[in-house]
């Protein structure tokens, strides 16, 4: 198994140790190891690249292992921190609505969850992992914090859910060309060619050659 993918792997084995810690109520450990498991983040795509290991399976166990810990942040906070949903109920509801949505799009057009080229995805992932983190860490939320990371998170997920429908578009209109294209080519086929039918009507039949 390549570096970056032992990094990754080893994000996702970070989850049940925080996990047992935030059942202890021990918010500023919790904190402690999602700055340990963003290290991990950040240094599995720069091993990738710098060793040229960058492969499809490992952007797929990155990607999961990004949402692993994504639901999960969001678990600790409320089970820390329950006043970030009772104050922001709805809109929490709609980001998360527009986020499952998102990444059912993603899978349908793409089969993965998010494109890792996406700029707006890092930007939302960066703003949600900042506010979690000065969150557990204060013992205390901002609100406009949490604002802005839940904006950017929405702004990404429409993006997704667009490119994926525009994806869909395409290859259904190229797959209708596609059918389409061998009725053509047989009716062309078995239409009389223009100078086969003048050459025919040119030749002189029997009547027209009478005695």
């Amino acid at each position: 198994m390549p570096a970056a993918d032992y990094l990754s792997f080893l994000r996702l084995l970070l989850v049940p140790l925080i996990w047992l810690v935030a059942l202890q109520g021990q918010s500023r450990l919790v904190g402690v190891g999602l700055i340990a498991a963003g290290v991990t983040d950040a240094m599995d795509g720069y091993l990738a690249r710098r060793l040229g290991q960058v492969s499809t399976s490992g952007a797929r166990l990155d990607a999961i292992a990004d949402i692993v810990l994504l639901v999960s942040a969001a678990a600790w906070l409320q089970l820390l921190h329950p006043e970030i949903v009772r104050d922001n109920g709805a809109l929490l509801a709609t980001t998360a609505a527009l986020y499952a949505c998102g990444v059912a799009a993603a899978l349908i057009a793409f089969r993965r969850v998010v494109d890792p080229r996406q700029l707006t995805s890092k930007i939302a992932g960066g703003a949600l992992y900042t506010f979690a983190v000065i969150t557990l860490l204060t013992g205390g939320y901002e609100p406009l914090l949490l604002r802005l990371a839940l904006l950017a998170l929405i702004v990404s997920s429409v993006e997704s859910i667009v490119t994926a429908m525009r994806t869909i578009q395409v290859r259904g209109i190229a797959s209708s060309n596609r059918s389409q294209a061998p009725q053509a080519s047989n009716d062309v086929a078995s239409s009389p060619s223009p100078i086969t039918s003048i050459a025919s009507s040119a030749t002189p039949t029997a009547n027209d050659t009478g005695p």
